[in-house]
């Protein structure tokens, strides 16, 4: 007989507060839809904290049972073993056992150990654990609507903005490549986010969340704010915070859309269909500005405000276009829309993409070279959100 090397492993499934395994629910949603096949596994795992795993590659004998179990997003995973996760705790600062709240729509408790288990999972390391808790409390608050967020057949994903000094700290990219691919820190918090969405919330693809096509930012979407190379206040600064503290904003992004050139390329996207659903929901948007770009706003004297004003006054969709809109002939009509949409298209007025300029996340990120080269992350759903969570970084 070959040699069996041993693994002890966490759990990393969601379990409801009354003791059940979100996984018996999630097998009834595969088995409806016909993907069972793929997922063979699903729910078939011992009902307890530690699996002990033995096979003569166990780090292959975890993937392919953690892939046919529903576990992984599609890439190889780190097995969570009890070492790594023990490791990972050492930097949480809290009790292994306390929750973060249950996650929607399956209703999982997010405990400290689970998501350090799925932290684990998409790479981390333990320096990384303070962000995804923080972005894991700021999906479980009501104002992201993460029922929303993972059962919709939109293909909206949470956008992870760190800034503050734990941005270097962590190496949290900011600069050339900041949206991927490169970096391990922009690539595991946002893996493990979704990780956690979907063993603890229960958002299993093509199961429970029916987005359409999905969305590579379905993987990962985190980057940091370049504040190094920014002439205006960080973003954390501007939500009134002391310089030395680092937060995470969390809000809900459609997609991301790459674009270049001054402030009228990024006003036409945004004036355009791309924002439609921004404006039904009343939505808050992002942008992430070249640094080149930025100082020559700058140097002309433009403050933060004022570039969000300008994209706010420009960044509008002629009525009639709205009015023609899929959205507004088949889904939402007249009465689906705010006040201040329909006001605007009775007028005849361009209809601007949020109700107002304050509305604009606004951040500095990207390479520093003589390229205009941004992005326009469009919102999705309901509330309005943009979620602002301190990193704690213990001692």
């Amino acid at each position: 007989m070959a040699e069996r090397d041993v693994l002890w492993v966490l759990n990393p499934a969601g379990q409801r507060a009354s003791g059940e395994w979100i996984d018996d629910t999630l097998r009834e949603r595969a088995a409806e839809r016909g993907m069972l096949g793929k997922l063979w596994r699903a729910a078939d795992f011992p009902r307890q904290r530690v699996e002990v795993i033995r096979a003569a590659d166990p780090f292959v004998e975890v993937n392919d049972l953690f892939y046919r179990r529903g576990w992984t997003d599609g890439l190889p995973i780190v097995p969570p073993t009890l070492g790594r996760v023990e490791e990972m705790l050492a930097r949480a600062g809290r009790g292994r056992n306390d929750s973060l709240g249950e996650l929607d729509p399956l209703r999982g408790l997010a405990t400290i150990e689970k998501v350090a288990a799925n932290a684990v999972m998409a790479g981390c390391g333990p320096e990384h654990l303070p962000v995804v808790l923080a972005a894991v409390e700021a999906i479980a608050e009501p104002e992201f609507n993460l029922r929303g967020v993972q059962t919709t057949d939109e293909n909206v994903a949470p956008l992870l903005i760190v800034s503050g000094p734990a941005a270097a700290a962590l190496e949290i990219n900011a600069g050339f490549g900041a949206l991927g691919p490169g970096w391990r820190a922009n690539a595991t918090i946002g893996r493990a986010l979704r990780l956690v969405m979907n063993n603890i919330g229960g958002g299993w693809p093509g199961a429970v969340s029916l987005a359409g096509l999905g969305s590579p930012a379905r993987y990962t979407l985190c980057l940091a704010e370049n504040a190094a190379q920014s002439p205006w206040p960080p973003l954390h600064v501007e939500l009134g915070l002391d310089k030395s503290e680092s937060v995470l904003v969390v809000m809900r992004a459609e997609c991301a859309i790459n674009l270049t050139g001054g402030l009228e390329e990024i006003a036409s996207v945004m004036g355009s269909a791309t924002s439609a659903f921004t404006m039904l929901h009343e939505g808050k948007v992002a942008v992430a500005l070249a640094p080149y770009v930025a100082r020559r706003l700058a140097e002309k004297g433009l403050s933060k405000d004022d570039v969000k004003r300008r994209l706010f006054e420009r960044g509008r969709m002629a009525a009639e276009t709205l009015k023609h809109s899929w959205l507004w002939t088949t889904i939402a009509g007249r009465e689906g829309w705010p006040r201040w949409v329909r006001e605007a298209v009775e007028r005849g007025a361009a209809v601007p993409a949020v109700r107002a300029a304050e509305d604009i996340t606004l951040i500095v990120a990207g390479g520093d070279l003589e390229i205009p080269q941004h992005a326009y992350f469009p919102s999705w759903g309901f509330p309005p959100c943009r979620i602002v969570k301190m990193i704690h970084v213990p001692r």
